[in-house]
């Protein structure tokens, strides 16, 4: 090699040292610290997580792990709480990205303009708030605290973490009863509704007087296999509004189960309004204390099917041809 391409070389060297100096986020080095020095998980006593569409959501401890207090102490899923608190507490200084608030917006850890702010709440009334935004790579995000301009990459957290939609923190499971147990279900509607019973076969019939027709066994299966578990979008409360549509609800279904130890018999199911906050319906079972919004889509066959909508459709003769 001649000493300019060595000269060259070099150089090509240094240029590329100099742009992993300037990109590669800045470490603190002795000056790293917790982002919030005072704050302790177990000081910890409530959350709020508000996403960048105006949603909230407000997370509370309990001696159940936590609580949606709006919703009246809904149980939240046992480790929820506690592994987020994880991923938010021990954020540190290390990786400093910005230093001027005229990168807020683009890493959308703005005032204005971000993808979750995180308030936190201690026992001592101290409150900590966290702004969540961009994220740089796979769960990590461009975070800043409130009332400072320096922005860092939090290294284990993401928007994906901090959801503002209830679903995320509670069972979404709202009812379920097992498929083996269920004997028959009833729904009555404004299409009139219909009535199952379950052979020894475990086949369906459609019982009921004027039914003209085969009852095909994969609507059937389908609809008790929906029947059997429904989902919500997010716990409403224990107390019943009028605006819930439930002293005449649009649909009501009900499930005989077989009789075991654990309790059973009759399960009441009542779908009310639309909940204009969310593309859902008001729906409460016998056997919760709380009122729930679930999705349109799984809800609208109780809304709408009748009898003839179960029954095999009618095949379509192919007519000889004629020579």
């Amino acid at each position: 090699m001649t000493t300019k391409n060595k000269v060259l070389a070099g150089l090509m060297g240094l240029q590329a040292v100099l742009l992993i100096v300037v990109f590669w986020p800045a470490s603190s080095g002795s000056g790293i610290e917790k982002m919030f020095p005072g704050l302790k998980e177990v000081d910890v006593i409530g959350v709020t997580i508000t996403d960048s569409e105006g949603r909230s959501i407000r997370l509370a401890r309990s001696t159940l792990g936590c609580v949606l207090p709006d919703a009246d102490d809904y149980p939240c899923l046992k480790d929820k709480f506690p592994d987020f608190l994880s991923l938010v507490v021990p954020i540190t200084t290390a990786s400093l990205v910005a230093e001027t608030k005229g990168s807020h917006s683009r890493l959308k850890v703005a005032d204005d303009d971000f993808e979750r702010v995180i308030d936190v709440e201690t026992v001592g009334g101290n409150r900590y708030k966290l702004y969540l935004g961009t994220s740089p790579r796979g769960r990590s995000a461009h975070v800043r605290a409130d009332g400072r301009d320096q922005v860092y990459v939090a290294a284990s957290l993401s928007a994906f973490d901090a959801s503002a939609e209830a679903a995320a923190w509670v069972d979404p499971v709202y009812f379920s009863v097992p498929q083996d147990r269920v004997l028959a279900f009833t729904l009555e509607n404004g299409s009139g509704g219909l009535r199952l019973e379950k052979e020894e076969s475990g086949d369906w019939t459609l019982v009921g007087d004027g039914i003209q027709g085969t009852l095909d066994q994969t609507k059937a299966q389908s609809l008790a296999r929906r029947a059997s578990s429904l989902r919500l979008l997010r716990p409403l409360g224990k107390e019943e509004l009028d605006s819930y549509g439930l002293k005449e609800p649009i649909a009501v279904l009900t499930i005989s189960t077989k009789n075991d130890d654990s309790g059973s018999g009759d399960f009441v199911l009542q779908i009310g309004a639309e909940y204009d906050q969310e593309k859902g319906f008001v729906v409460k079972s016998s056997k919760s204390d709380y009122y729930v919004v679930m999705g349109e889509s799984s809800v609208q066959d109780f809304i709408d099917k009748g009898s003839d909508d179960l029954l095999e459709s009618p095949s379509t003769a192919i007519p000889e041809s004629t020579q």
